[in-house]
């Protein structure tokens, strides 16, 4: 048990605490609708008619009444019946009988404006004090705190802090989402009252069901597009249909579309299943996260129309689109779009890679700016817009800072080039064309990332001062920091370089760069690799490959000296720890014919060491298989166990469980 769940009160008592730099009101009212009202009012809304005039407006309510005559099927039971139902033969207890900790709250704990939507929602799942504890976990960054570990699946906020955090006019955020984002957390959270055994496996089902009946309401696959607009599917039309007004919104194109709240909550259903044991199934609400954002044209936020008159004739055209004076509002939201765009991007490489599947997300498709750096981004209110850094069309491929599109996006950017030459090698046709062009381009990325980290890690020892914002002259600076050289002193809260997140970022970056490394010159599959049925073992590519996976376990060792628990980057780290053994699997298996190597010995205990402190972290089958074959390997090497064949086989049985050969699935189970 982590030290805080000893220590951490039941009851909200972080009013004071950083997080609430923007000082939350003293109470937030309660919502007055009834239950089943407010349960039922978000249906058949889209993401327009619910939310603000933008993020920085007032909360928005979400009252909806359900339009007279209109059939049965157009409303549901509010979405915590079904939970309740689900527990019913477990959760009911005599009037007076619970535990004080499990008693709930009222709403009128909640000193969090933020949450007021989904509060009538979770009443009868966790008090509101308990909500408030969970959203400082949200809020809190990865590797800033031992007491209140950030959650695994929030990769990043993607919201302004200050937006969040405003006492009276916070971002306007659905039901949905909000509630995703407490399923997320709580997974993970060290909440005293879900360390009452049998209650966090409760509340987390009880908020899942909350989350998937929320978004099912907004789920634009509900509706069909008819002349004259929108049927819901399954739906006989009747004379009620005209007089019908909470219908969704829909594009350009006429198609039903909801907003980039549901976005995020597609991708926070897929990152927080798809890290669970069940890792398939992530596959329903990653494709509706897709479908959507290409609807929503997330993916060409700022594409240029290429006619000489504007605008022109096409009435799909980005031309055409609401191009609204740029106000502090406008900025704030179309920022919101492009980053939750570029987590989309980043997850796609990186679950292409877990799951062995090509890209959903080519970068063809891409016609958006990279995104503004973090500080850029959490002080946007204090930035005149004509000081704002210079925009690039395309994700960015150094490290500009330790927040997760400065330093994690741009590996995936290259990540991605890789993945597109390693399934280009297996195509039927196009396979046997020369791919030495292509490798070597990418090994240049690999060396400018390699280059930006140190000078990031250089930059971390120089503390700017404390009442301006300030970027060096020199051109290469300005390019790495993402800001022009020209833009000087400007004016910006205090802050001070984190050097030890700084050394976190450099140790994991590296670790992964090395990683890259090796899938660009070696194999993906552990099997195929042992069986070696060609001469990829005589190439020059094998040698890249074992140079990378020593430095990969090097770079391990130094991970597990300064994040010995590896909770900075639990969800992700895991396949790029698998891929970078493989190799030194290959190496233990061809020591009895080769000798012992202590050097490869001791390269296999960091990474057994590394999975299963991964194991305690964020339990995942294929780390514990993987630790049991490595660990199984030694053995027969030193002598120190079992040699026969069913050993063996037991060794193969384990790793046949996860391929990346053509059509194999990788991870996905």
């Amino acid at each position: 048990m982590a030290v805080t769940s000893l220590i951490q009160p039941g009851s909200l008592k972080y009013a004071a605490t950083a997080l609430r730099e923007s000082g939350p009101r003293a109470g937030s009212p309660s919502t007055t609708l009834p239950y089943k009202y407010a349960a039922d009012s978000e249906a058949l809304v889209s993401d327009d008619s619910t939310r603000c005039s933008s993020p920085a407006k007032a909360h928005a309510s979400y009252d909806f009444p359900t339009p007279r005559g209109l059939p049965s099927s157009f409303t549901s039971a509010p979405s915590t019946v079904r939970a309740q139902e689900s527990f019913a033969n477990t959760t009911k207890v005599p009037d007076g009988a619970a535990p004080d900790s499990l008693q709930k709250g009222p709403t009128e704990n909640c000193c969090y404006k933020f949450l007021d939507p989904v509060l009538p929602h979770i009443r009868d799942i966790l008090p509101a004090s308990v909500a408030c504890e969970l959203l400082d976990i949200f809020l809190t960054d990865p590797g800033s705190s031992l007491f209140r570990g950030a959650s695994p699946y929030i990769l990043t906020r993607i919201f302004r802090k200050k937006s969040v955090l405003h006492p009276t006019n916070p971002r306007c955020t659905t039901p949905a989402l909000l509630a995703t984002i407490l399923w997320c957390v709580a997974q993970t959270a060290d909440v005293m009252l879900l360390h009452v055994p049998g209650t966090r496996a409760k509340v987390v089902n009880d908020l899942y069901d909350l989350s998937t009946s929320l978004i099912s309401k907004r789920d634009p696959d509900r509706w069909r597009r008819v002349h004259g607009g929108l049927r819901a599917e399954n739906e006989v039309p009747g004379p009620w249909w005209s007089a019908v007004t909470s219908i969704p919104s829909t594009t350009a194109a006429n198609e039903p579309a909801g907003g980039v709240d549901d976005v995020l909550t597609y991708i926070l259903l897929s990152i927080a299943v798809s890290g669970g044991d069940f890792k398939s199934d992530c596959y329903k609400w990653w494709s509706k996260a897709l479908r959507l954002t290409m609807s929503l044209q997330l993916n060409r936020e700022d594409e240029r129309c290429p006619a000489s008159v504007s605008p022109c004739a096409n009435p799909l055209c980005s031309c055409h689109r609401d191009r609204s004076d740029a106000t502090f509002i406008e900025l704030e939201r179309r920022e919101e779009r492009r980053r939750v765009f570029w987590l989309l991007y980043s997850l796609d490489r990186h679950l292409s890679l877990s799951f062995n599947t090509v890209l959903s997300i080519p970068d063809s498709y891409c016609e958006v700016y990279a995104p503004l750096t973090e500080h850029v981004w959490e002080n946007l209110d204090v930035i005149p817009p004509r000081c704002l850094p210079k925009r690039v069309i395309g994700p960015p491929v150094v490290a500009t800072g330790t927040g997760y599109l400065e330093y994690f996006l741009p590996l995936m950017a290259i990540l991605g080039d890789i993945i597109e030459i390693h399934h280009r090698r297996r195509h039927p046709r196009l396979g046997q064309q020369d791919d030495i062009y292509s490798v070597s381009l990418v090994q240049d990325l690999l060396s400018t990332y390699e280059r930006s980290l140190e000078a990031l890690g250089r930059d971390a020892d120089v503390v700017p001062p404390s009442t301006t914002f300030q970027v060096s002259g020199q051109s290469e600076r300005g390019l790495l920091n993402g800001m022009p050289a020209s833009v000087l002193n400007i004016p910006l809260p205090s802050y001070r370089a984190d050097q030890s997140k700084v050394v976190l970022i450099t140790a994991y970056s590296t670790h992964i760069l090395h990683v890259l490394h090796v899938l660009l010159h070696g194999k993906w599959d552990a099997i195929s690799m042992l069986d070696g049925g060609d001469d990829w073992i005589t190439s020059k590519h094998f040698s890249e490959c074992a140079l990378h996976a020593i430095s990969a376990s090097q770079s391990v060792s130094t991970i597990l000296t300064i994040d010995p628990e590896l909770t900075f980057m639990s969800y992700l780290f895991g396949i790029y720890l698998l891929q970078g053994s493989f190799v030194l699997l290959l190496f233990a298996d061809r020591m009895p014919q080769l000798g012992p190597n202590k050097s490869v010995e001791q390269a296999c205990e960091n990474i057994i060491r590394a999975h299963e402190v991964c194991v305690v972290t964020l339990n995942t089958d294929f780390q514990k298989n993987f630790r049991k074959v490595l660990r199984s390997t030694l053995y027969s090497v030193r002598g120190t166990g079992t040699t026969n064949w069913e050993e063996h086989l037991a060794r193969r049985r384990a790793l046949s469980l996860y391929r990346w050969t053509k059509g194999a699935k990788g991870l996905a189970l």
